[in-house]
């Protein structure tokens, strides 16, 4: 008896003796893992391709380690002691669900990154190789699957009957898979539309539109200057370039439907000029314009419309590099928003030389695209430039393919502002300069917006104050070419219209001057896009400043975070939000 109770407590405690080692061995393994995830994402974000797969070679063992570690049956066993159970549960939901991340998504991920090589280009037609597209859908199904398995494998874990540090690695954990989870999710469409975009399936066209922020309209600035490209099977080449003020019939009306609402608000210059085919905040309906405009008046058709503006480029040549122009200038992004929208004026009188200016900017586009196309380009600081540009609205896309186009719902590339409050409550501030001229190189601009989302209830109120100020002096606007200065007022003065448009089923209860300027006045209101809409025409001369406000009311329903979108200006609008719940 005394024997068989000593050879009990012999297994007890080679038991706890042998699970303290197991605990042990995985919290060391774990906390190895987490630093190397860290060092992974510094050499994908370095672009150190050296020693990328030596790292993710190593996070796999140390990911394996950590995840066999809770497999035995001493740990199993353990998990049913009240306390320690739920902890070691816990641990083994979070080894199980890092090693699969790691050895299905990672590790395959970082593999075709490590491999892929963008300035490849095929012996034939020149193209970038788009055969990983394929890889890059695989690895996307893969991790939707392994995200969703993950998450329901930690909603199994009690977080609240854990210790501290075990807490902290399951929320981890969960955010990650989260957050993970949901990117997936929203660029699954995006990935299936890759490869047919880049000519897989057939050569496509598209309408590249440069859109010039000094004068500005809500979704940048006057469209006047377009390069038409093809794409085939990955090869992408100019198939015409042309210029709104040179190529395109202005004064005549489309014959493409556009709502009565926005007709309202922007006039009939909306469908009757090009370079104002921006004015609607709704990308949708500019390309759609632009697009007509080149059937009617050039005869060429396109797939889709792709919108860059100046700001956008700055962020590209950031990951670029310096580009030579043909004119022995220098573009880099230090310096593409002022040569680009002021400092050519200054060069070329656009009205003596129409087609001076127009030949620099077209020789600048196809720099520039030309420098793309090659590929000799840091691919992270280029994945940087081009999102912060779609986040900021200097890049948007749209597809004649209702399908395609369905499939860039809810992305900021789309160019809309939300359909519903749900997921953000979004306000609209947005310009548009009526002096024709180019003096929004000089204005800035800043928005205050206050709510009491957080304790209203179902139908909260918003209010939004805009200020605009003319940092121009009487000096330099003295100094202004013709082209540049108000073609409306000359160079003492502009008129800017703002438009605000309040949350989705909203009610516009008051729109009022606070500082007047040179002048300013409250249009009349209107709804767009399913949306109140209140109007005011800003009158400034050079150093001074006016302020506005629109309130609304909510109707009732649910409300998402609280958020500003407007205009890409040259002068980034400053934007007080208060508050930041929702």
């Amino acid at each position: 008896m005394k024997i068989g109770l000593v050879i009990a407590g012999i297994l007890v405690l080679g038991s706890v003796t042998w699970l303290a080692t197991r605990v042990l061995v995985v919290k060391t393994d774990l906390e190895a893992s987490q630093a190397l995830v860290d060092q992974l994402q510094a050499e994908i974000g370095s672009g150190d391709s050296t020693t990328l797969t030596a790292t993710s070679t190593e996070l796999q063992d140390k990911s394996a380690s950590a995840a066999a570690g809770t497999r035995d049956l001493t740990w199993r066993a353990a998990e049913f002691i009240p306390f320690a159970g739920e902890n070691l549960r816990a641990v083994r939901a979070v080894s199980e669900s890092i090693d699969a991340i790691v050895q299905d998504v990672a590790t395959p991920a970082v593999e075709l990154i490590a491999s892929y090589d963008i300035t490849a280009r095929d012996p034939v037609t020149g193209g970038f190789d788009i055969t990983p597209l394929e890889d890059v859908k695989d690895i996307a199904a893969t991790a939707q699957t392994v995200f969703e398995a993950s998450l329901a494998r930690m909603a199994t874990v009690d977080a609240s009957a854990t210790v501290g540090p075990v807490s902290a690695a399951v929320t981890k954990v969960d955010d990650l898979l989260v957050k993970a989870n949901s990117a997936v999710k929203s660029a699954a469409p995006l990935l299936q539309l890759a490869g047919p975009a880049l000519g897989a399936d057939g050569p496509r066209t598209y309408l590249l539109a440069f859109q010039n922020n000094a004068e500005s309209t809500a979704l940048g600035g006057s469209a006047a200057s377009y390069t038409l490209i093809n794409v085939d099977n990955g090869a992408i080449s100019i198939a015409a370039q042309g210029a709104g003020s040179q190529d395109l019939i202005e004064g005549t009306k489309l014959d493409v439907a556009v709502d009565q609402s926005a007709i309202d608000l922007y006039s009939d210059y909306l469908v009757r000029y090009p370079n104002t085919s921006t004015s609607r905040p709704d990308f949708p309906t500019a390309a759609e314009l632009m697009r007509a405009y080149w059937i009617r008046d050039k005869g060429l058709t396109a797939n889709g419309v792709i919108s860059v503006d100046p700001l956008a480029l700055a962020r590209i040549l950031a990951a670029t590099g310096p580009i030579d122009l043909p004119s022995g200038d220098i573009l880099s992004s230090d310096n593409a928003v002022s040569l680009l929208v002021h400092d050519v004026y200054y060069r070329y009188d656009s009205y003596q030389e129409p087609e001076k200016i127009d030949a620099f900017f077209q020789s600048a586009a196809s720099a520039i695209l030309n420098k793309v196309i090659s590929g000799e380009f840091d691919m992270n600081a280029m994945i940087s430039a081009v999102t912060e540009g779609v986040n900021q609205g200097s890049i948007m896309a749209w597809s004649a393919d209702p399908t395609e186009q369905q499939a860039l719902d809810g992305t900021r590339i789309q160019g809309v502002l939300p359909k519903d409050n749900t997921a953000s409550t979004a306000i609209g501030v947005y310009y548009q300069d009526t002096s024709a001229s180019k003096m929004d190189y000089f204005l800035h601009t800043a928005t205050t917006t206050t709510s009491d989302i957080c304790v209203a209830g179902p139908t909260p109120s918003f209010s939004t104050s805009v200020t605009l100020q003319s940092k121009l002096t009487p000096d330099e606007a003295n100094a202004l070419p013709d082209y540049v200065s108000s073609g409306n007022y000359g160079p003492q003065l502009t008129s800017t219209k703002v438009f605000v448009y309040g949350p989705v089923g909203a009610t516009l209860t008051d729109a009022h001057v606070d500082a007047a300027g040179h002048d300013t006045t409250v249009n009349a209101a209107g709804n767009d896009l399913g949306r109140p809409v209140a109007s005011f025409t800003a009158y400034l001369a050079p150093g001074e400043s006016s302020t506005v406000t629109a309130s609304f009311t909510g109707a009732e329903g649910d409300y998402g975070p609280l958020e500003v979108r407007g205009t890409p200006m040259i002068h980034a609008t400053v934007q007080d939000v208060e508050p930041a719940c929702g």
